[in-house]
């Protein structure tokens, strides 16, 4: 009976074992040690347009609040970073919502790629980077409420 139990017990922790997605914290800490061009956004997710909009006010469908060029190398890290211990800690869940108020673009070796960030729902929609989207924690806003905060950029209410 004991080693029933004890069977069903690793049965149960292996099951319920969290996606770490190694791959996205490979890419995301590779693009931290090395990118050339960072772009910091606070997005409006009530100011929501045609989703594949992107002009200097919106930002692949949502209103810019306000941008600021990220050029610290240290800033720039720590916001990658901030990003691969996010897909890193994420046990697989999602909220419905996407309501992103935080995007980063980021330029390196003549590619673009794009992160529009919801930390409410906890997804992230990326262009130019594979996948096209993956989960995060919560623990990187702090890190990109900082950096808004740092550049006098606004955050969108909750």
């Amino acid at each position: 009976m004991r080693a029933l139990v004890a069977s069903i017990a690793l049965l149960l922790v292996a099951c319920s074992k969290p996606a770490k997605q190694p791959q996205v914290v490979s890419a995301l800490e590779k693009l931290a040690d090395a990118p050339s061009k960072m772009v910091l956004y606070s997005l409006d997710p009530q100011d929501h347009h045609d989703g594949g909009l992107h002009t200097d006010t919106v930002f692949h469908g949502f209103g810019v609040l306000g941008k600021a060029e990220i050029t610290d190398t240290n800033e720039q890290r720590a916001l990658l970073r901030a990003l691969a211990r996010g897909a890193s800690e994420n046990d697989d869940h999602a909220a419905a919502c996407f309501n992103p108020r935080h995007a980063v673009h980021v330029e390196q070796n003549g590619h673009s790629l794009d992160f529009t960030i919801c930390f409410e729902c906890l997804k992230i929609q990326t262009q130019g980077f594979e996948p096209d989207g993956f989960l995060t924690s919560d623990s990187p806003q702090p890190t990109f409420d900082q950096s808004l905060q740092t550049h006098h950029l606004p955050l969108a209410s909750k």
